[in-house]
């Protein structure tokens, strides 16, 4: 994908991903590179950029786009990568940049009354009423993601078939699919 679509975020973050999951970090790090060009507010791609140029002794980088990375993720109410990103810079001694004035509309800490609180973006409203498909998958997405997320992952679900030529009643492609689903939901531990 990343060859055939020069500008294919999806792609090069995959690309990136498998590189990272490989232990061949030095190849991931300009697939991340080019996923933040494409993308400036890539979260995850910053965590795992940072972590790359850890791992190659490139500690000043790393902590320059991890501080950089921590910031969008808390703007954009990324959970996950922003706990991620703040718990590399303390391991490093770092400050953890402070949140800013005018903090997101939605609080990325609290839960709703009944416990609540989407993995992606950490607000507390906007479960999903029932489940969006049957099994286990379909089941986390409806108690850990928000409706608003939902959505956005749609669109971004029929991107990753048409662009990686997915046939979900292929079983490899139904897993390819999930495990982006569970990435973009940010439902991985």
């Amino acid at each position: 994908m990343a060859e055939a679509d020069p500008d294919n975020e999806m792609g090069h973050f995959s690309l990136g991903r498998a590189y990272y999951e490989a232990e061949r970090f030095a190849e991931s790090l300009p697939c991340f590179e080019r996923v933040l060009e494409l993308n400036a507010t890539h979260s995850k791609s910053f965590q795992l950029l940072g972590e790359c140029q850890l791992k190659l002794d490139q500690r000043d980088a790393a902590i320059a786009n991890l501080k950089k990375g921590y910031d969008i993720a808390f703007e954009r109410g990324d959970v996950m990568p922003r706990d991620a990103m703040a718990k590399l810079l303390t391991e490093l001694g770092e400050d953890v940049p402070k949140a800013p004035a005018t903090a997101p509309a939605a609080s990325t800490s609290a839960k709703s009354a009944d416990g609540f609180q989407c993995s992606r973006c950490g607000r507390p409203s906007g479960q999903l009423e029932r489940q969006p498909f049957k099994g286990d998958l379909g089941k986390m997405v409806h108690e850990r993601a928000c409706s608003q997320c939902w959505q956005e992952w749609i669109g971004m679900g029929t991107k990753v078939i048409n662009e990686m030529g997915l046939e979900l009643a292929d079983p490899r492609s139904q897993e390819v699919y999930d495990e982006h689903l569970k990435e973009f939901l940010q439902l991985t531990d």
